[in-house]
């Protein structure tokens, strides 16, 4: 038999056994609610490459380092996309059947104007078009293909504004 002993008198009891329904303060906590810890959200990206092996491992590389990406295999389901994603950055492939590249970051570029467009090609036709492209007006990044996940990740997140 325990003598002596006394029921805590103030908020600072802690649940037993961790009860995930209760937090430090005592305070009852709605299990569907999120806590705001502050966090940033994730910068978002668009991968956009015919090829659909090539996209889908850019986007596993991109998660694996805290992007939440996404992949289509054409310009014009990457502009659609566009519309509700509201994409940081797009990662395209230049040489695409309909949309290519430029023509689909001109366009994402007039749904979000502060999205960065960053251009990948491993043809040299690409050459003519971004001369055509910056005639326009319109400057885009370009990156020959292949590419290491290295430089990737580290030329994203330089266009992202976040160098970490």
């Amino acid at each position: 038999m325990i003598t002596g002993w006394q029921a805590p008198t103030s908020g600072d009891a802690f649940p037993l056994f961790g009860d995930p329904k209760c937090t430090a303060e005592g305070r009852a906590r709605n299990p569907n609610e999120r806590e705001n810890l502050d966090v940033e959200r994730k910068n978002r990206i668009i991968v956009v490459d015919d090829e659909a092996v090539i996209a889908e491992t850019v986007v596993e590389i991109l998660a694996q380092e805290g992007f939440e990406a996404t992949a289509v295999t054409d310009g014009a389901s990457a502009v659609e996309l566009a519309k509700s994603f509201e994409p940081d950055v797009v990662l395209s492939d230049v040489i695409m059947p309909g949309l290519n590249g430029i023509e689909t970051g001109i366009k994402i570029r007039e749904l979000v104007p502060k999205c960065k467009i960053i251009l990948f090609s491993g043809q040299a036709a690409t050459v003519d078009l971004l001369e055509k492209a910056r005639m326009q007006g319109h400057q885009f990044e370009i990156l020959a293909k292949p590419i290491s996940p290295e430089k990737l990740i580290a030329v994203i997140r330089a266009s992202s504004g976040n160098p970490s």
